[in-house]
């Protein structure tokens, strides 16, 4: 594996602030000296509890626990690995990355394939900007009356009608066969390897970096398959990937909401007329996955449906997950059964425009588009019982408790008797799902006597060693607090945000970092202070422990050895003793 040198990781972070960093995806606030704060990119919330500390080169929330340094937050903000991060910021800091060679390739196979898909997404480029090979092509997208400048930035290509094609000019460039297979651009067959995609408009699609990672093709002919994706691979996940968010990243920073569409034409048509907060799914059924990237850059998100009712109905579940990864939904359905595309084609930009202004809500909405069903009692329950599936799927009980009253008023139904068949409805989905729903995972609070004693140890260089010079002869218990105290007595003055290896250690450094509070000398007492009680719990584990053992000698009828235990349990009392009650 390429394995970033520890110094190329130290001289990227030198390189950037993370500051800097930070602004780019949330708006920081002065909070004093060299701090700032923001609402938590990471988690919904009313009230900055983000902190960014450009004197430590730390970000911390102090209510969803994540913190970590500069690369954290990148990796966290974009869905990116490690090196994936470190390679962003090293290119805006224009630091030259140097690599060791380690274990098994997977970082090798990774830039291959991106190397597969970058010479792809050129071989088709130049298929239909080629006079002759791409008229067809150019033909069918200009028949989209898309502009110039949208289809070169899209960089829109054509795959030609022939089966080794790509993997013949792929073999030119010393890109072997198998790679395109395992980056889903050819396939195996009995004639040997061929082109996945043949006589098809093609679409890159990039990871929030810019990379080419995969492609969807809309067939030419009359294929029944209309749009063709590229297979999953290493680089490629359907489940993580949506369509256009590399373009449309910094209009859904700033109009903290994004436009969720369907299908590749609906985005680009959109980008067309200057709408460009938007992504699209690509026909595939949204994920939790790309729920959480959406909220990543905007706050709010409108879906566009196309269809009627049945099929809104059938599209409550995608909504749900928006909302359960703290988006606020909205929703509209465009006239006449219409996509994003047709419509804007026929009634222009401003109708689009003004149709996504007046967007109401999405209880609202759903309960416009089943008026058909709302004339009767057991229409408005059967609505309410499917709104109650979205409303189920959020983990903050005021929103639950404001959907619920919407719900009531749209419907007009008892908004008591409505809150009591949500509760109901909500206990048998629990009964039913209780054995196959695995929790996510929650981040453990952070123990703030803990990051106090964490906060002291960094305003006093060398006090580290001491307290675990002062607690060497004592048996610790793993937790994250010592897994700190051992890191910073190992490297004192070095920056643990990454060294450490538990996460709640990890969260632990990070809060300690954000705390704004100086000890003074408060600080040594307080040092002191926990230092017995380090200790004071380290004897009194080691008493339980004896307690154990003088049982089993008692009843092996052990004399000798019960009577060595006792003895050693006074010594321990007497050491308890003397450091009382800390």
């Amino acid at each position: 594996m390429a394995i970033p040198q520890r110094d190329n990781v130290a001289e990227v972070k030198a390189a950037v602030d993370i500051v800097d960093v930070a602004a780019r995806y949330v708006d920081l606030k002065p909070a004093g000296g060299a701090r700032f704060k923001a609402l938590c990119p990471f988690h919904r919330e009313k009230t900055p509890s983000f902190h960014v500390m450009r004197d430590r080169q730390i970000f911390h929330c102090f209510g969803c626990g994540k913190g970590g340094d500069v690369l954290t937050f990148v990796q966290e903000m974009e869905g990116l690995e490690f090196r994936e991060a470190l390679e962003q910021l090293a290119e805006r800091a224009g630091v030259r990355l140097e690599t060791r060679s380690g274990d098994a390739g997977k970082q090798d196979t990774r830039q291959a394939l991106f190397k597969a898909t970058t010479f792809a997404a050129r071989y088709y480029r130049a298929h239909f900007t080629a006079a002759d090979r791409g008229a067809a092509a150019r033909t069918y997208v200009d028949g989209r009356a898309l502009r110039p400048e949208i289809i070169e930035r899209f960089g829109l290509g054509y795959a030609p009608d022939g089966w080794q094609g790509l993997v013949d000019a792929a073999r030119k460039e010393s890109i072997g066969e198998k790679l395109l297979e395992s980056a889903g651009l050819a396939k195996n067959g009995q004639g040997g390897m061929y082109d996945r995609f043949r006589h098809r408009v093609m679409f890159p699609i990039r990871e929030v970096g810019g990379k080419v990672v995969a492609f969807g093709g809309r067939t030419m002919g009359d294929d029944a398959a209309k749009y063709l994706n590229s297979a999953e691979s290493p680089i490629y996940k359907k489940s993580r990937v949506l369509y256009g968010l590399f373009e449309a990243r910094e209009a859904l920073r700033q109009s903290q909401e994004a436009i969720l569409v369907e299908g590749y034409f609906d985005l680009l048509r959109c980008f067309d007329v200057g709408v460009e907060n938007v992504v699209a799914t690509c026909g595939t059924a949204l994920t939790e996955d790309q729920a959480r990237t959406i909220r990543r850059y905007a706050a709010n998100v409108l879906v566009v449906f196309d269809g009627d009712a049945a099929g809104i109905r059938a599209a409550l579940r995608s909504v749900g997950i928006l909302c359960a990864a703290g988006l606020t939904v909205r929703a509209m359905a465009l006239p006449d059964g219409l996509d994003p595309d047709d419509y804007i084609r026929r009634d222009g930009a401003e109708a689009f425009r003004q149709l996504a202004a007046d967007a109401p809500g999405f209880v609202p909405f759903y309960v416009r588009m089943n008026l058909d069903r709302s004339g009767s009692i057991e229409g408005r329950t059967a609505i309410a019982g499917e709104l109650f599936e979205v409303i189920r799927g959020l983990d903050d009980p005021l929103r639950q408790d404001e959907y619920l009253k919407l719900v009531a008023s749209e419907l007009g139904l008892d908004e008591f008797r409505c809150r009591e068949s949500f509760r109901r409805a909500s206990d048998e989905a629990q009964k039913s799902a209780n054995m196959e729903r695995i929790a996510p995972p929650v981040a453990a609070p952070v123990n703030m006597h803990d990051a106090e004693f964490v906060g002291i140890l960094m305003e006093s260089p060398g006090w580290a060693e001491a307290v675990w010079k002062a607690l060497a002869e004592f048996r610790l218990p793993e937790s994250p607090v010592i897994d700190v105290l051992r890191g910073m007595a190992e490297s004192p003055g070095g920056d643990l945000s990454r060294g450490l290896e538990r996460d709640a250690a990890r969260q632990l450094y990070s809060a300690a970092a954000a705390a704004a509070k100086t000890w003074g000398d408060q600080g040594e007492s307080l040092v002191r202070e926990r230092i017995a009680r380090f200790k004071r719990e380290a004897l009194l584990a080691e008493r339980e422990q004896l307690d154990n053992a003088i049982r089993s000698a008692k009843r092996q009828k052990d004399e000798t050895q019960e009577t060595e235990l006792v003895l050693r349990k006074i010594f321990l009392n007497k050491q308890i003793e003397q450091l009382g009650a800390a």
